[in-house]
């Protein structure tokens, strides 16, 4: 492993970064209407695009390579930098041994010293209530000087792996890159907590009101993050997966994956591996009550 500054970069990579959001709407719209090949396809080049977008606008960032994993940072959290790439590289087998997928290119973690810096670097005002983001083949993530006491070295460490975002939001890339992005947003955020817990044992603090007041399905494909109460719709993500593993084992988790990865939607993906009807696989989940 090295440490390097990055150098400026050719114009023609430079040239990536001037490709309009307008441009992207309309091959997004494309790719929507798309056979389920070209559809994949074009999502794929529509995100290797952005993702190489994010490279060039941190350039000039310090970097820090790895087998699997390369980190970006400024110089103030240089002394933070290390940890989160061995931290990463540490889990890299685990979460594709689960998820039964390998990516075959480094994945880039971008660290961000604050919540507003991380929320600029989508475009946002104001601040992201959250450790991290996997968007467009990248892990974004706040730095852990942000959000852990660093007076304590070894307790900063610990607190960092086990509750740091790490695992959650490279299982989201993993399901992304498997799927070419054929997926709905409660199912990976499921299948991450999942993962998560599996591997470091984190799990979200238990949601506060509306108790057992379960979404409708169609509602967490379309609105998961406009949802009123961020903390069901969590939950609910992880039960839904839960409870399919429970019916038909882990292995039925990997099956979805493939037949979204095939271009199926996830309704008859859940159907086929289930054996239930949607409609029914809802109804007897929306018995279960939060624990």
């Amino acid at each position: 492993m090295r440490q390097k500054m990055f150098l400026n970069l050719k114009v023609f990579w430079r040239l990536l970064v001037s490709l309009s959001m307008a441009a992207l709407l309309i091959l997004i719209v494309l790719l929507a209407r798309s056979p389920g090949g070209l559809k994949a396809r074009t999502y794929d080049w529509v995100r290797e695009t952005m993702k190489k977008s994010m490279e060039i606008k941190t350039y000039n960032w310090y970097a820090l390579e790895g087998e699997y994993f390369r980190v970006k940072y400024q110089p103030v959290d240089a002394s933070i930098a290390r940890l989160v790439l061995e931290t990463a590289e540490a889990s890299f087998s685990d979460v594709n041994k689960l998820l039964d997928f390998e990516p075959k290119m480094t994945v880039p973690i971008f660290i961000y010293p604050n919540r507003v810096s991380l929320s600029k670097s989508f475009g946002w005002d104001g601040a992201i209530n959250a450790m991290g983001v996997y968007w467009a083949g990248a892990i974004r993530i706040l730095s852990p000087l942000e959000w852990i006491d660093i007076d304590n070295e070894e307790s900063l460490i610990a607190t960092f792996q086990e509750q740091g975002p790490i695992v959650h939001e490279y299982a989201h890339l993993l399901v992304d890159y498997k799927t070419h992005g054929n997926y709905p947003r409660w199912f990976t955020e499921g299948v991450a907590q999942y993962v998560e817990q599996k591997l470091t044992g984190y799990l979200l603090p238990e949601p506060v009101g509306e108790e057992n007041l379960w979404y409708s399905f169609s509602k967490m494909d379309d609105k998961f993050d406009l949802l009123p109460n961020q903390d069901v719709a969590y939950r609910q993500s992880l039960l839904a997966v839960e409870y399919i593993v429970e019916l038909k084992g882990f292995g039925a988790i990997l099956a979805i994956l493939d037949e979204l990865a095939k271009g199926q939607t996830i309704k008859i993906a859940v159907e086929s591996t289930t054996g239930l009807s949607f409609d029914d696989f809802e109804k007897s989940f929306k018995t279960l009550k939060i624990d």
